[in-house]
């Protein structure tokens, strides 16, 4: 279905300034997500780099606290983002399952670059210790299922991203 160059140009648009993710405004604006991604890609390519331009409007408004909680906010929904594609790659439809070592792999450097995020996070904004203590009690306790209890590791993650919104909320 093709459409507009209006619909196009809200999309861009809501992109860059609201910092809005392709899986919201697809639906907001009635396209489809892949579509969304592959006009950015499109307008990359061409020289219109909608990432770029995003970043530069966040890092040009606003207090350092300001950019430092947008800039959480997008890290914590790619982690989201990453969490549920692995959920996938966990067992696809298709019987081709990731295998546990490399699924296990690829939790291990999702949960490095949350620690990495939240470290300097830390450091520029000391009101999120509280989620730093909470988020790493809960990569403790992963890391504990991981190496005592790996047959849990699958429940855990099924459950992790509604308990991250709740940790989120109560000290974030």
């Amino acid at each position: 279905m093709a459409h507009g160059k209006e619909v196009r140009d809200a999309v861009r648009r809501d992109y860059i300034t609201q910092g809005m993710a392709p899986e919201v405004l697809g639906p907001m604006h009635g396209v489809g997500v892949a579509t969304v991604i592959r006009w950015r890609r499109e307008a990359r390519d061409t020289g219109d780099d909608w990432d770029r331009l995003r970043a530069a409007r966040r890092l040009g408004s606003g207090a350092p606290e300001e950019i430092a909680t947008a800039l959480m906010l997008e890290y914590l929904e790619h982690n989201q983002f990453a969490i549920a594609e692995l959920r996938k790659m966990r067992g696809s439809p298709d019987g081709t399952a990731l295998p546990i070592d490399e699924y296990t792999k690829r939790l291990v450097g999702l949960q490095d670059g949350f620690n990495k995020m939240m470290a300097a996070s830390r450091r520029i904004l000391p009101q999120t210790d509280r989620l730093m203590v909470a988020a790493g009690v809960v990569e403790d306790f992963a890391a504990f299922l991981s190496d005592r209890h790996p047959a849990l590791m699958v429940r855990f993650l099924d459950v992790l991203p509604e308990f991250q919104q709740i940790v989120e909320k109560k000290y974030g």
